[in-house]
């Protein structure tokens, strides 16, 4: 079947993530008048991962799980935690500014995503997350121009893995999932929830040794859609 689209995860597949928020940290602790450390940035990278997929599983509000963040980490920083919820709100701001200013594509994105255009395969974006952030991300990262459709957990009240975060985006878009390629960096929640739904997935790997089903840049995808499209 013809190719007919190709979709993407966001963050660490077109947007970086993590280097936006490594950044991110090292100006809050500065703020907190901390060291910045590889403990820290660990502590504070497994603090998100778990509290955002809480938030992801309805446990927490998007605001709420920013607080639990602070309220995990600080005490890590040797900071007490704040009682009320507006002096945390406050105290992410800090956090929020610094990783706002740092946030950028990858240098493989605009690339990659030229390519689809001028060979008239439309991309879309297919994210877990706060829509109005997601959407800020891509547009201040100067991908909105190159990106179809927007899809995020909470615009279509599922998140990745679920097979229905793929399908409703295809539907949306008038794709077939088999003639339709997702790309992105988690396996278990990007590759085998795309392959659940139907979807041909290619997983996105940057660092460390890739398999043979696995890319370490998005000029993987700009060649294998060449191939598709002379075919």
């Amino acid at each position: 079947m013809p190719l007919q689209a190709v979709l993407f995860d966001l963050d660490n597949t077109l947007f970086d993530h993590h280097g936006s928020a490594s950044a991110g940290l090292a100006g809050f602790l500065q703020h907190l008048g901390r060291t910045p450390s590889r403990e820290l940035e660990r502590s504070w990278f497994e603090i998100e991962q778990r509290n955002y997929s809480r938030f992801l599983g309805g446990e927490f509000s998007f605001h709420e799980q920013r607080r639990e963040r602070l309220r995990q980490f600080l005490p890590l920083a040797g900071d007490s935690i704040p009682r009320s919820d507006a002096t945390l709100d406050t105290l992410f701001a800090f956090y929020l500014e610094s990783y706002e200013q740092a946030w950028a594509a990858f240098p493989d994105a605009v690339p990659a995503l030229q390519h689809l255009r001028s060979i008239g395969i439309p991309a879309g974006v297919i994210t877990n997350g706060n829509h109005q952030q997601q959407a800020s991300k891509i547009r201040r990262i100067g991908l909105e121009r190159l990106i179809d459709r927007v899809f995020s957990s909470e615009l279509t009240g599922f998140a990745k893995p679920d097979a229905r975060a793929f399908l409703l985006p295809c539907g949306s878009m008038g794709l077939e999932p088999a003639a339709t390629v997702y790309v992105g960096d988690n396996y278990l929640t990007d590759i085998a929830g795309a392959r659940n739904a139907g979807l041909r997935a290619i997983h996105l790997k940057r660092e460390g040794c890739q398999t043979p089903e696995s890319i370490g840049s998005l000029e993987e995808v700009t060649k294998l859609t060449s191939i598709e499209a002379a075919n």
